[in-house]
């Protein structure tokens, strides 16, 4: 259907003689029959007067939505379909998980939960910052918090074992990275015990991992950390001591751990272990072989029979007197 041009035009919804005016953009509403137009003359093109709103009426784009019910309505239900939308999305995205430890969810692991009897939930042993973190990639600096800046968690010591292991609150049993003490009965493995038990024992520590999980006796390998002091690490202090020796790293057909440079550097500086040796007990000189034992000086074997008359001075009585000279049993004869 062709577009009208400007004027007056018969309304088709109405009456014979009920004209409208269309100029160019909208129509007017529907008038009675021009007297111009009656009388048979032209009627000038003049773009009708916007009639005026009532007072309070809304105006700009609420007066349009309002003349305009249907379209707005429609806008509207697009608007909330496509709302919808973008919301059903953002729930789909796949949720991003810290990964689990694998000490604590490997199978077949015979580790006690987190809540076994003595354990308080920041007891989980979980894997802490490595120990050899780059900031850069860690986000160190960068104005925001991140993980590796928040505060390290800490595990309850509870039991030392040895010079180099020790028990926490949940029962795990932790091995030090990278050192290695005397074994018990073995020079300085007390010392090196009482060292640790010291340092640790009833204190909450800091875990880090090294290049490996587990030693071979299921044992969780990790450096343990001091959290206050100027050399917190603890197999370092040991070390320092003279009472473990840097080991169990690339030099032994292990891995290199992060932290094998200053071990070994330490324990070349360290000093070494010494034991006193236990001054060794003297035995009772044995009597020759022509000597009755027991008696000092040396008295003849016995038989024959010898009498105080037959020896000279004094003799000391240590044993038995099958001479029978100590007649008073007082240790010596002969007086």
């Amino acid at each position: 259907m062709s577009t009208p041009g400007p004027g007056w035009h018969q309304d088709p919804g109405r009456p014979a003689g009920h004209l409208r005016y269309w100029d160019g953009r909208c129509w007017t509403e529907a008038v009675a029959t021009p007297p111009s137009a009656a009388a048979g003359r032209p009627v000038p093109y003049a773009a009708p007067q916007p009639r005026p709103a009532p007072p309070g009426a809304p105006r700009g784009p609420v007066r349009w939505a309002a003349q305009h019910r249907r379209l707005t309505a429609a806008a509207a239900v697009v608007a909330l379909v496509a709302l919808a939308g973008a919301v059903g999305a953002e729930d789909d995205r796949p949720v991003e998980t810290t990964s689990a430890d694998p000490v604590a969810t490997a199978p077949g692991r015979a580790d006690p939960p987190a809540s076994a009897p003595g354990a308080t939930p920041s007891d989980a042993v979980e894997p802490a910052a490595d120990a050899g973190a780059d900031p850069a990639a860690t986000g160190a600096g960068s104005g925001r918090a991140t993980p590796a800046q928040r505060p390290p968690r800490t595990y309850l010591v509870t039991r030392i074992i040895d010079g180099d292991t020790l028990e926490l609150g949940n029962d795990t049993t932790v091995r030090l990275v990278g050192v290695d003490t005397p074994e018990v009965g073995e020079c300085g493995s007390e010392r090196a015990t009482a060292l640790l038990d010291r340092l640790v024992l009833g204190e909450r520590v800091v875990l880090r991992r090294s290049d490996e999980d587990r030693d071979r006796y299921g044992r969780l390998l990790r450096y343990v950390d001091l959290t206050s002091g100027p050399r917190p690490d603890a197999g370092m202090r040991l070390i320092d001591a003279g009472l473990a020796v840097a080991r169990y790293d690339s030099r032994d057909g292990y891995g290199a751990h992060p932290r094998e440079r200053s071990y070994v550097a330490a324990d070349r500086a360290a000093r070494d272990l010494t034991c006193r040796t236990p001054s060794a007990v003297r035995a009772p000189a044995a009597a020759p072989a022509s000597c009755a034992a027991g008696y000092s000086p040396c008295l003849p074997l016995f038989p024959p029979d010898v009498d105080c008359a037959d020896v000279d001075g004094p003799v000391r009585v240590t044993g038995p007197d099958p001479h029978g000279l100590d007649a008073d049993g007082d240790g010596t004869a002969c007086e």
